[in-house]
């Protein structure tokens, strides 16, 4: 147990960020400035708040405590002032080895945990980035979907790269095209794409709302402000199942929690040698159906032949509502797992890359107005209505 406590390391490179125990928490706020326990409950407790009440905080703390002065990590003076040794000071700063002082302050510890939980570099940019509540949403983001933290990326670039995660996402990681600032899509197609992240994909107003949303959801924050954002995410690097555990078993054995008993079995009564079962009961349950994104090329071929049908007007200058086509491949291609808003994403695409032909329409044509609500995809100021039949 002295062990795992000495050897607790905080990384900030690339690999998983190590789970921390009551244990060591406790000890890092000792080390940074004697404590009592009080302090530990107004400093640590919150960080646990939302898996172990505070009762079950108070015993795991006082066997970790009891732990720690057995190790010889921490002393208590009579005033029931806790105070880490020289040996735990160690220990404790071995924890902050990547980082460029150990901290003075409690508020400097966490921030460290922060960046340990990020997997962060300790540099002033990101010091500043972490200061606001839209910097340590954006590092929260980056390092969920595999991106770089060394730099705090803006909204409007972090927008961009969500967008391309999406719309790799929707084909299966098989397009190729690349984007850009100049070349990718305009703002609200690329909020539109990047809001398909989210575990209930839906639609944001600016990018700034989209990563701190986002983050959130990333987090289990309950707002996005800076205090639940930090408080969320450290709550990510804790591990307190074997407290946890320890603290049941250290209870009187009329205390412990006694596993819920299971209702008994019963038998079936016997059938009639000429009784049938129902069909549902003889019948094997239905295959899962295997969600299977398209290639650029596929989804060009099947959004024309689904367009040539439900196409209006003269030959050379045939169009067809992108939202009946999107009816037509919604029941034709159940099996691509598309959503509106990720099929329109992948047909600006296509439009972009010259492989299909959207068209705009004159909205003073007043006919259907419900179809050209429907259909619309905004892509560099310009609203496209048709997809383009070539006969």
């Amino acid at each position: 147990m002295t062990a795992a406590i000495e050897h607790s390391e905080l990384k900030t490179d690339d690999e998983p960020s190590p789970l921390l125990t009551v244990r060591d928490l406790l000890l890092l706020r000792i080390a940074v400035g004697s404590a009592t326990r009080a302090d530990l409950q107004r400093d640590v407790a919150p960080l646990l708040a939302s898996k172990i009440s505070g009762l079950e905080f108070r015993r795991s703390a006082e066997l970790a405590l009891s732990t720690l002065a057995g190790a010889q990590l921490v002393s208590e003076a009579k005033g029931g002032r806790l105070t880490a040794t020289d040996k735990g000071r160690q220990v404790a700063e071995a924890s902050f080895a990547a980082s460029r002082t150990f901290p003075a302050t409690w508020s400097d510890a966490k921030t460290s945990l922060v960046l340990a939980a990020l997997a962060a570099s300790d540099t002033p940019s990101i010091r500043k980035g972490l200061a606001r509540p839209e910097g340590l949403a954006a590092l929260i983001v980056q390092r969920h979907f595999g991106k770089t933290t060394g730099r705090v990326l803006s909204p409007a670039d972090l927008r961009s790269e969500l967008a391309i995660i999406a719309l790799e996402r929707a084909f299966g990681n098989k397009i190729k095209t690349g984007f850009g600032k100049s070349a990718g899509l305009p703002a609200k197609a690329g909020r539109l794409l990047a809001g398909q992240l989210f575990r209930s994909p839906r639609e944001i107003s600016t990018d700034g709302k989209l990563v701190i949303q986002l983050a959130c959801e990333i987090v289990s924050a309950r707002e996005g402000s800076l205090a639940a954002l930090e408080l969320a995410l450290l709550r990510t690097l804790l591990a307190q199942k074997e407290e946890n555990a320890r603290a049941e078993t250290s209870r009187p054995p009329q205390q412990r929690a006694e596993p819920p008993k299971r209702p008994p079995v019963r038998t079936p009564p016997p059938l009639p040698a000429n009784d049938r079962l129902p069909l549902d009961e003889t019948q094997p349950p239905p295959a899962p159906r295997v969600v299977s994104p398209p290639d650029m090329q596929e989804f060009c071929q099947a959004v024309v032949d689904a367009a040539r049908p439900v196409a209006e007007g003269w030959p050379g200058n045939r169009k067809a509502f992108i939202s009946l086509v999107w009816k037509a491949i919604r029941n034709a291609r159940p099996d691509w797992g598309l959503s509106e808003i990720a099929f329109k994403g992948m047909l600006a695409e296509a439009h972009r890359s010259g492989r299909l032909e959207l068209a705009t329409a004159d909205l003073k044509d007043g006919r259907d107005l419900k179809s050209l609500e429907d259909s619309k995809i905004l892509y560099k100021n310009t609203v496209w209505h048709f997809v383009r039949v070539q006969d």
